[in-house]
């Protein structure tokens, strides 16, 4: 089989698998509060994290109090089983559990659960709630009146260990500098993750790059892509600016379809490819912020952006190794006959394709 029938072959699996599978499986938030006699846990989720933990429908789209307090006394029956505390070994049952609207997003659920009369020494708190969530999904630890999150759990790490009630973290005390750290590398690896998982930007950075015909118009592309969405995710972090949802991932689609039938007619990159790869950057950044502003439940103010910052970074890195990579496939392909007659008009339909898909899923 020849290289083009190959790299055709390669991007057709990879488009039309990709087409459910455009964004990150999630992240939600623990807020773990220690006093003199108890523990008080506020877990956030996203409404459809928390709908398919406890197995019922995401309908409606924003919950209600009054939906939320009837889920209640069912839910607080099988809590035991999704958050564990141990004192001495010994796991305690928590004394309340209540679920309520979220305050910083339409679509956040907020669990508590407290545990009274709890002896001063260490204890340590397990989530195997993590486990029950699409394969992938961290929750962000932040203690006590720490301004960054602590530590960034998943399946594999689910527990966490806390002083005796002498040590709790008060207001005036500061999240330890190595903890930070390996919280906001943790987001850096969320963030390439994330551009590794995201086909929909996938495909369009693949598009810009089928027509970039000299390594200075990859560097172009990669380089003004990156300057626009970069603006815009710094923007939502430091929260200037704001896009919905609603209208971003339906824009991010379009502008996948209109690179991919572009590229049906071109034989090189056009003059005009920057202007467009700038502002259809902007739109994708408003995408990458949203991606993770909107799995940050609970969490608001500064502490967004140490998350935001390091899950940039991690993009860009995950971004330069695909282009890295894209490049010199691309190149090898181009070198054939019958690239510019073939497998671009091929690739670039089926890119085409794939942004249509999500344009009609996300309408």
């Amino acid at each position: 089989m020849s290289v083009i029938r190959s790299i055709f072959w390669l991007l057709l699996c990879l488009v039309t698998g990709a087409t459910a599978l455009a964004h990150d499986p999630g992240l939600s938030s623990a807020h773990l509060i220690r006093t003199a006699d108890g523990l008080e846990a506020r877990l956030a989720f996203a409404w459809s994290d928390f709908a398919a933990l406890t197995s019922i429908k995401a309908n409606p789209a924003r919950p209600t109090a009054a939906q939320l307090t009837a889920l209640a006394p069912g839910f607080a029956k099988a809590s035991d089983g999704l958050v564990q505390v141990y004192a001495e070994k010994i796991s305690l049952v928590a004394t309340r559990v209540a679920l309520s609207p979220g305050t910083t997003s339409p679509t956040e659920v907020v669990l508590t659960m407290a545990w009274d009369k709890l002896s001063p020494g260490a204890i340590t708190v397990e989530f195997p709630l993590i486990a029950k969530m699409p394969f992938g999904h961290r929750m962000m630890l932040t203690e006590g009146n720490a301004a960054e999150p602590t530590a960034l759990l998943d399946a594999r790490h689910a527990m966490w260990d806390l002083p005796a009630a002498p040590a709790v973290v008060t207001a005036s005390a500061t999240v330890p500098s190595a903890s930070a750290r390996a919280s906001w590398s943790s987001f850096v690896l969320l963030g390439i993750e994330h551009i590794l998982t995201g086909f929909d930007h996938l495909c369009f950075l693949l598009a810009l790059l089928l027509v970039a015909t000299r390594f200075r118009d990859v560097l172009a592309v990669v380089t003004t892509f990156t300057v626009a969405h970069s603006l815009t995710l710094g923007a939502a972090a430091l929260g200037r600016v704001s896009l919905s949802p609603s209208i971003v991932e339906p824009l991010i689609a379009v502008s996948i379809v209109y690179i991919g039938l572009e590229n049906l007619f071109l034989r090189r990159q056009p003059r005009h490819r920057l202007v467009l790869v700038f502002a259809f950057g902007l739109i994708h950044g408003f995408g990458f912020a949203g991606a993770l502003t909107e799995r940050l439940p609970g969490i608001t103010g500064i502490a967004v952006v140490p998350p935001l910052l390091g899950f940039n970074v991690g993009v860009e890195l995950g971004q330069l190794a695909v282009a890295a990579a894209l490049v010199p496939l691309i190149g090898l392909a181009r070198s054939r006959p019958n690239f510019s007659n073939r497998l671009q008009p091929a690739c670039s339909l089926l890119i085409a394709s794939a942004g249509f898909v999500w344009l009609l899923q996300r309408v």
